[in-house]
């Protein structure tokens, strides 16, 4: 499938996309950390689409326990999905704001790209269109993180303009992790030039 760079967007799940949401939860899609769903979770969402796609806006209120222990209170956030049409591609979690888990280890976004599309731009657009999305909201920089053994990942924080604050342990029982700030502002990396010379196929 050919897709046009310029035609893919950011925005909030729908239904028209399910099939192919689902499509990429068989292919092994997953975001962060998290493992890729077994058959029984897929065929679960399958059976219950509406449902899935509205809880994953769901407001979040209380608290959650790091593997350390330590308890943290959840953060705003919108779960966000990268489509062209009704074709799904990946995913971004962006939190609207840190707490010090999130400033610790995780940052402002967690995001995933269906396995037939990594590494062919795909991550860098989506980062790219969310600096815009929280340009919008005021946000001057995002946090970013990723493993020090994800060049994939890191590639994409630099395509965008990150900029290397240090390799941070404080992640609350998960491995350490690279921290960068992102600028949410478009206009001063090369981003553009990065993205108009990709092409996605498959």
């Amino acid at each position: 499938m050919n897709i046009d760079l310029g035609s893919i967007i950011l925005d909030f799940p729908n239904m028209d996309v399910v099939p192919s949401y689902i499509e990429a939860l068989r292919e092994g899609y997953k975001t962060g950390i998290q493992p890729a769903m077994s058959a029984e979770e897929i065929k679960e969402i399958e059976e219950n689409s509406k449902t899935h796609v509205e809880n994953l806006n769901e407001k979040k209120t209380g608290v959650f326990t790091a593997p350390d222990g330590s308890v943290f209170p959840y953060v705003p956030y919108e779960h966000l999905w990268l489509t062209q049409n009704d074709f799904f591609i990946g995913s971004v979690s962006f939190r609207h704001e840190l707490n010090e888990f999130f400033t610790g280890f995780a940052g402002h976004i967690g995001y995933g790209i269906r396995p037939s599309f990594q590494g062919k731009g795909a991550g860098t657009l989506a980062l790219k269109l969310l600096r815009r999305r929280a340009a919008e909201r005021g946000i001057e920089r995002l946090l970013v993180t990723c493993s020090p053994d994800n060049p994939a990942s890191e590639k994409v924080i630099l395509n965008n303009g990150g900029e290397l604050w240090d390799i941070s342990s404080r992640t609350y029982g998960f491995e350490q992790v690279k921290r960068y700030w992102v600028p949410t502002d478009t206009d001063r990396d090369g981003a553009e030039k990065t993205l108009a010379s990709s092409r996605l196929n498959g």
